[in-house]
């Protein structure tokens, strides 16, 4: 079952529009490592935005989102409330992506296929925020460079699970399994019942 790691969902005081090349961001630091599955955000629409995206991309050593997608997934703007008060909506991101601990990431919001005065509005804090592990972004080219946005923080969720490592068939330093518990191989069989 899905469970909320990073967040911040309070103190939300104004708002930022993504639209055509106008693209947003919030970056964040899981204090656990655990594989996102899921964000929510605090959104509403302006006009018809059309299709969102939102995803996860890493960042480079000033903090600033980089690279391609890590996962992504879709929503349907027109559907998103027109309060200005926003809404929480969340948003699949297909696969997910495994995020480890202590380790900077951005998730990324944008509408590409509309311009101002249509866009999706994300609410944030501009005037106490207090995230410590990420700060809000901007970009004004389409994701290919980002700015810091101010010390401000958007209203975001993290959602997953716990990353499980799977059972590879072998246990370090054990050539005989069946010796773990200290039974011989020849015995093997009787440890099941089975003469």
């Amino acid at each position: 079952m899905a469970e909320r790691y990073e967040y911040y969902i309070t103190g939300d005081d104004s708002f930022s529009g993504a639209y055509y090349q106008i693209w947003r961001a919030q970056t964040f630091t899981p204090s656990t490592a655990h594989k996102i599955t899921s964000v929510k955000l605090k959104l509403y629409r302006v006009g018809y935005p059309g299709t969102v995206t939102a995803s996860i991309r890493a960042t480079d050593g000033d903090g600033h989102p980089t690279g391609n997608d890590l996962c992504s997934g879709t929503i349907n703007g027109n559907t998103l409330t027109e309060n200005t008060a926003g809404d929480w909506y969340e948003i699949t991101l297909g696969a997910g992506y495994n995020l480890l601990a202590d380790t900077k990431y951005a998730i990324v919001i944008r509408a590409p296929g509309v311009d101002y005065p249509t866009y999706i509005a994300w609410r944030e804090d501009i005037t106490s925020p207090t995230y410590a592990g990420g700060s809000a972004e901007y970009s004004t080219n389409g994701g290919s460079s980002w700015l810091a946005e101010g010390d401000y923080d958007y209203m975001f969720e993290d959602w997953g699970e716990a990353i499980v490592v799977g059972w590879t068939g072998k246990i370090s330093g054990v050539t005989n399994p069946a010796k773990i518990m200290g039974v011989a191989v020849a015995n093997i069989a009787k440890v099941k019942g089975v003469e």
